[in-house]
């Protein structure tokens, strides 16, 4: 049982987080804390300019809501927000906040990901901690 735990969540139509959120349940030591994270890419500075005015505070506070609400769901969970890449930002936060475990859900790899490498497989070379891979 993990008593820290990182789950991960994608907002888009092939990432379903409902499979990662009930491993994480199943692996969770009572009261154990539950981070569910979404880590927003960077916009680049050519589109920013094509976004309405409070773009980016209306679509954090959307995600943030959806994150708990996924949260409230556990004794101890919470939804947290991150920006930048999705890896780098995923093993930031284990270092940060102690996890003992990350749940993440993989995909089929591409060709594209044996050269440069999926999230999933980021997480796992360099997380501090134990990672579940969910396929």
């Amino acid at each position: 049982m993990y008593s820290n735990i990182i789950v991960p969540v994608a907002f888009d139509e092939s990432h379903n987080p409902d499979a990662a959120i009930d491993i994480a349940r199943a692996l969770a030591a009572p009261g154990a804390r539950v981070t569910l994270v979404h880590v927003m890419a960077d916009v680049p500075g050519y589109a920013i300019s094509y976004m309405p005015d409070g773009y980016d505070t209306e679509l954090r506070n959307t995600l943030q809501n959806q994150l708990d609400q996924l949260g409230n769901s556990f004794e101890n969970g919470a939804g947290v927000i991150r920006q930048g890449h999705a890896a780098n930002e995923i093993l930031d936060l284990a270092d940060e906040i102690g996890a003992d475990c990350i749940v993440i859900a993989g995909h089929r790899p591409g060709f594209g990901d044996y050269l440069i490498g999926s999230t999933a497989a980021r997480v796992v070379r360099h997380a501090p901690c134990s990672v579940m891979v969910l396929r």
